[in-house]
């Protein structure tokens, strides 16, 4: 199990999101049992959305989020298909019908949901002229509509002028938290640099969004690649 680490934890709950690999049943109530003895009780879990397209993708998270929820405090970070190449996967579910499926079948258990941009995004140099046709805009707009609170993950230098343009449509009141990676040898220059001038840009256009930074280098978050056991 791999985690993405924000400073923000209490003691309570590990650091960052939660990963569970797509194995067996079995493998999650070990894993329920080790973080239960070690005192944990919130959980973020990382919600992988290629692995919910797969055959039997929604019946496994249909299984986990109540099962987690029966130990745990949750809330779901979706991934937004941050590590699958466009082409290798199946797009059968979008991000937005994603996270609708877990709010309305899954909503009682978890009350703030965290997305990310998905890379591709960022290779292209233009940015939508309708920032809310971007999938992850429109699916934290809906997730809002639905009642649950929203944060940003994974928020990285290059996107700066998305952030101006967010911050200009007004988009951001309706963001709990950005989240801003830690960019490995960069972060003593460039990253730290990137956060000074978002709260000082924040502060003056009034934009109450907090931010949060990581504080340990991005692990590797690749899931088994076997079947799911159900």
């Amino acid at each position: 199990m791999d985690s993405y680490s924000i400073n923000t934890q209490t003691p309570s709950s590990p650091k960052g999101v939660t990963w569970f690999p797509v194995r067996s049943k079995k493998h999650v109530n070990q894993e329920i049992e080790r973080l239960k003895s070690e005192g944990i009780s919130s959980l973020t879990l990382g919600i992988n959305c290629a692995k919910f397209n797969t055959k039997k993708g929604l019946r496994w998270y249909d299984w986990l989020v109540p099962t987690l929820a029966e130990n745990f405090h949750l809330e779901l970070c979706f991934d937004n298909f941050y590590y699958t190449p466009t082409a290798s996967y199946n797009r059968k579910h979008s991000l937005s019908e994603i996270v609708e499926h877990f709010i309305l079948k899954h909503g009682q258990y978890f009350t703030e949901v965290e997305l990310w941009r998905n890379p591709a995004k960022r290779a292209n140099d233009e940015i939508c002229e309708n920032i809310f046709s971007e999938d992850v805009v429109f699916t934290a707009t809906w997730a809002k509509h639905l009642g649950k609170k929203v944060s940003l993950g994974r928020i990285k230098t290059m996107d700066f002028e998305w952030i101006i343009k967010l911050i200009s449509c007004q988009f951001l009141s309706t963001i709990e938290c950005l989240k801003i990676d830690k960019e490995t040898k960069a972060w003593n220059t460039n990253t730290r640099f990137y956060e000074r001038t978002l709260r000082s840009l924040f502060e003056a256009k009034g934009v109450k969004t907090e931010i949060k930074t990581s504080d340990i280098p991005l692990r590797n978050l690749q899931t088994s690649s076997g079947d799911i056991a159900c």
